[in-house]
This record gives structure tokens, C-alpha cells and sequence, in this order.
């Protein structure tokens, strides 16, 4: 069995199109189909339904596809396993990042990955938590950066997960607004002052979409809890566009701590911490059955470091619970 038409046949699944498959691949559509019905001959079976747009996959093309991604996994698994036996390793990571976070962590680890590792390339996707994990499952990704309400155990949705660090929500209010005058500067490096959200009821805010993972495990369950749904100004993918309008004494937001710190925004905002410092966790994520080989446990090991780093800031900010503004 041929690996590279396993390869197309997979492809061609989860692209669902003919010529979306073939520029993925970097192939001609005409070449690419022709394998395809050259496959189909050899096996007796139709593996998709054709119509005008699409294929569809028949019975016998999930089999073949399930079990061609099984042989994939292991011929990866079995060259990453002899790539470390080399002085010299050579090689692709295809990684999701997900929105700001995964940029940062990214751009803050590789400098010293590519220091020893200087023939591993990286193919960089920006997707949200769900899409990695289909992703994942489809083999075309070998790693993802997610962000989860908490730090999982090791293996969860069959899938291992390498936590990174740790981070607290901030609420950032406009500096002109009534309460802003209890807050302490972030950039004191001064514990960050707790306050009661139900206080900014009244208030407009600018939030991370709805369907992202802060919004759905951490930000509306903790509305929820407090007893009423805000009135929101504006929903968006960008961390940094919500600490503008906050700046711009627009309305209020709800942002990671990290964000706050990398935004240009941040010292033009009042920072609170909220009652039950709300959290989340940053971590690598891959296959059950993908191996990390030597260069994806050293760029692991680069992120907890990083992570480490980024939570000792965190630290300078922590809350003295007892001194709640009320």
C-alpha cells in the first residue's frame, strides 16, 4: 500500500473537495483525481460520491480513511523515534495556535528552539480550542496550544495534555468611571485591589466572542453566578480591541492577565481582581498516540519555562483578599 496515495486519501476526506485537497497537497486537481480513481479501480469500491462541488464519503471510504490515518500515525511515531537517534534532525511541526496566546508563547519559545534545532520547520495554523482538537483527531496537526477553564489531568478526549501556566481574569473599567479610584496601577507591581462585580450590574461591556472557551467555561458561568447578564457593547476575537474601548471610557471587559500585560492599553485602564479570582490555564495539547520525540519535549520544556516566567509576574499582582472593595 502506497503511503503517499494514504496521504491523498485522507487529505481529500477532510477537505471534502477535489481541487481544496489538491492545492493542500500541491498537486494538479487533474493528477490528484486520477489517483483517486486509480485507487477506486484497484479496490473494487467507491470511496466518495461525487456531485458537482463535493464528495461525499462512502462506507468504504471511512474505512479506508480510519485506517489509513492508523498507518500514518505510525509510520510518523516510527521516523520520530529514528529521528532521534540523529545528530542532525530534520523535519515539519504542524502546530495550532490559538488567537494572541499561542502567537506570543510561540514567538517567545522558538529563538532558542531554532538555536538547536535549526532543520525543524513549523507550518503554523491560528484556529480556536474546538477546531484543534478536530484537528487533532484528523492527524493534521501534531500539536495545539488551547486554553481550558483549568489545568487538566494528563490525558483527557484521548489526548495528552502539557500544562503551561496558569493566569486570573481582570476586570478593566474605564478610568473615569465612578470606582475606578479604588483600583491600584498595574504597573505598581503592587497587589491588584479585589472588588465585587455585581457592583458594574449597571455597566456596559466589550467581551471575547461568545463561543470562545473563556466566554463558555469561565466568563458567562461566572455572570451566571453573580445574578445577571451584562449588557454587551461588543463581542470580539481581539483581546487588545476590548482594552482600547475600556481605555477609551467606553464600557467595561473581562481580560486574562497576559493580555493585560502585553496590551499598550493597559496603564490607560483601572485593574481589579475579582472575587474568586477567576482562572484559566494555558497547555500543549497532542494525540494519546503521537510520540514526542526529543525536539517536541525540548520545546515543551521551553514553554514551562516561559510559562514559570509569565506567572512570577502574575505573582506582583496577587490579591489581598481581605482588602475587598465594596
Amino acid at each position: 500500500m502506497d503511503l503517499k496515495t494514504l496521504e491523498y486519501v485522507v487529505t481529500i476526506a477532510q477537505c471534502g473537495n477535489i481541487s481544496r485537497a489538491a492545492e493542500k497537497l500541491y498537486i494538479t486537481q487533474s493528477g490528484l483525481n486520477q489517483q483517486l480513481i486509480k485507487l477506486e479501480n484497484a479496490l473494487g469500491l467507491k470511496l466518495f460520491e461525487r456531485d458537482h462541488h463535493h464528495l461525499h464519503i462512502t462506507k468504504a471510504g471511512e474505512i479506508y480513511v480510519q485506517n489509513a490515518r492508523e498507518i500514518l500515525r505510525i509510520q510518523r511515531n516510527t521516523f520520530t523515534q529514528l529521528n532521534d537517534l540523529k545528530q542532525d534532525i530534520q523535519g515539519e511541526i504542524c502546530m495550532g495556535l490559538t488567537h494572541e496566546h499561542g502567537i506570543d508563547l510561540f514567538t517567545a519559545i522558538y529563538p532558542k528552539f531554532h538555536e538547536r534545532f535549526p532543520n525543524i520547520s513549523f507550518s503554523l495554523v491560528e484556529r480556536i480550542v474546538g477546531a484543534q482538537y478536530r484537528m487533532l483527531e484528523e492527524g493534521s496537526l501534531d500539536m495545539g496550544i488551547v486554553l481550558l477553564k483549568k489545568a487538566p489531568g494528563n490525558i483527557s478526549r484521548n489526548c495528552v495534555f502539557q500544562p503551561i501556566y496558569t493566569e486570573d481574569l481582570l476586570l478593566g473599567v474605564p478610568l473615569n468611571h465612578p470606582l475606578a479610584g479604588r483600583t491600584v496601577p498595574i504597573s505598581s507591581g503592587k497587589p491588584l485591589r479585589v472588588i465585587d462585580l455585581q457592583l458594574f450590574a449597571k455597566d456596559p461591556f466589550a467581551l471575547i466572542f461568545d463561543t470562545s472557551t473563556m466566554r463558555q467555561e469561565v466568563i458567562n458561568p461566572m455572570f451566571e453566578e453573580y445574578g445577571f447578564h451584562p449588557k454587551i457593547l461588543i463581542e470580539t476575537a481581539m483581546n487588545s480591541a476590548l482594552a482600547q474601548l475600556v481605555s477609551k471610557g467606553i464600557c467595561c471587559t473581562i481580560l486574562p492577565h497576559s493580555r493585560v500585560m502585553a496590551s499598550s492599553y493597559r496603564d490607560q485602564c483601572a485593574w481589579f481582581r475579582m472575587l474568586g479570582n477567576p482562572t484559566w490555564s494555558v497547555s500543549f495539547v497532542h494525540r494519546k498516540d503521537y510520540r514526542l520525540g526529543g525536539n517536541l519535549k525540548y520545546l515543551v520544556e521551553l514553554a514551562k519555562r516561559y510559562g514559570q516566567r509569565l506567572e512570577k509576574e502574575f505573582e506582583k499582582n496577587s490579591p489581598h483578599y481581605r482588602d475587598v472593595e465594596k
